[in-house]
C-alpha cells in the first residue's frame, strides 16, 4: 500500500512545529524517525493530513548529563544515540538495556525515545524503565511549557495526556542516588524483534544485602504501561534472598491486568511478568554490589 497525500513541514524550531500543528491539530502529527507514523498512514491506521517533521530542531536531538540535575534526553535522540551515551552506559544502565531490546540496529538508528513514548503502546520498549527512574516529561506549546510525570503521561492504549498541539521537547531523569542500581527484561513471542508480552524495570536501592527502597514497572500487561508500588513497599528493608524475590514477583503479577490476544495468552503474561521480576531485581542489584542470597 502506498503512502496517501500529504503536507510536509520542517520547522526551524520547536515554536513554528508548535505554530503549524496549531493550525489543524486534529488532522496534523509530529514526527522524527518515523517509524510509527509512517506505518500507520501507509497501512491505514492514520489518516493524517499534515506532518510535522522534528529532525531538524537541533536541540531536540541533545542527550545532557550532571550530577546536579541528572540526565535530560532531547525527544528526537534516537535510541541507538542513547544507548551509545557515555553517561547513559556509565550511570543508567537499565535504559541501555531497554534501549538494545527494542527491534533491530537500523531501527534504533531511526526510532526516537521520545516517539516510543508518544506511540503510547502498552508494550513500548522505554516505557518501564523511564517510570521506574521517576522520569519527566518536558512538553511545549504556543502558551508555553508543562512538565508532566511520565506516571501521568498514558491513559490508554495509543493515548496520552498531549494536546493536539503540543509537542514533547525532553525527557528527564534524576540524577541516580547512592548505592542505587537499574535493570530492564523482557520477554517476546518466538519470532526475532517480536514486541514484548511482557516487560518488566527494576530500580533498587542497596545497602549491602539489604534492600532500601525499590521500584518497579511493567509493560505489555495492562492498557498502559505501569508501576507496581506494592512490589517496593513489600521489599523496604528486606534482604533480597530468593523467597522474598519470588513474593516480590507474586506482588507484581498481581497488579497487572494481561489479556489473551494473538501474541500470547494472559497466564503467560502473568508467569513471565513474575520470572521477569525477580531477573530484574536481582540484576539491578547485582550491579550495585548487593548480595542476593
Amino acid at each position: 500500500m502506498r503512502l496517501p497525500d500529504f503536507e510536509y513541514f520542517e520547522p526551524r524550531d520547536v515554536a513554528e512545529a508548535c505554530a503549524l500543528l496549531g493550525e489543524d491539530p486534529r488532522l496534523s502529527a509530529v514526527f522524527a524517525g518515523g517509524t510509527d507514523v509512517l506505518v500507520e498512514l501507509k497501512s491505514g491506521l492514520a489518516r493524517y493530513k499534515r506532518l510535522v517533521s522534528l529532525r531538524r530542531i537541533e536541540p531536540l536531538r541533545r542527550i545532557e548529563f550532571s550530577e546536579r540535575n541528572g540526565l535530560v534526553i532531547g525527544a528526537t535522540a534516537t535510541v541507538n544515540q542513547v544507548a551509545r551515551h557515555e553517561s547513559v552506559r556509565g550511570r543508567y544502565p537499565g535504559v541501555v538495556d531497554a534501549a538494545m531490546s527494542l527491534a533491530a540496529d537500523q531501527v534504533r538508528n531511526l526510532a526516537t525515545v521520545g516517539g516510543n513514548l508518544c506511540s503510547a503502546v502498552p508494550s513500548a520498549d522505554m516505557a518501564p524503565i523511564l517510570l521506574a527512574h521517576g522520569a519527566k516529561l518536558r512538553v511545549a506549546s504556543s502558551d508555553g511549557e508543562r512538565v508532566i510525570p511520565l506516571g501521568r503521561f498514558f491513559v490508554g492504549p495509543r493515548a496520552t495526556v498531549l494536546e493536539p498541539a503540543e509537542v514533547l521537547v525532553a525527557i528527564e531523569l534524576p540524577p541516580p542516588g547512592p548505592g542505587e542500581g537499574a535493570a530492564s527484561l523482557r520477554q517476546g513471542g518466538r519470532l526475532s524483534l517480536s514486541l514484548p508480552v511482557a516487560s518488566v524495570a527494576a530500580l533498587v536501592a542497596m545497602d549491602g544485602p539489604v534492600c532500601r527502597k525499590a521500584t518497579l514497572a511493567v509493560g505489555a500487561v495492562a492498557p498502559t504501561p505501569i508501576l507496581a508500588p506494592s512490589v517496593g513497599e513489600f521489599l523496604g528493608g528486606k534482604r533480597l534472598s530468593d523467597e522474598v524475590l519470588a513474593e516480590a514477583g507474586r506482588r507484581a503479577g498481581a497488579e497487572t491486568r494481561p489479556i489473551d490476544d494473538v501474541r500470547s495468552s494472559k497466564e503467560y503474561r502473568l508467569e513471565a511478568v513474575m520470572v521477569l521480576t525477580r531477573r530484574a531485581l536481582r540484576k539491578a542489584a547485582e550491579r550495585v554490589g548487593g548480595v542476593v542470597s
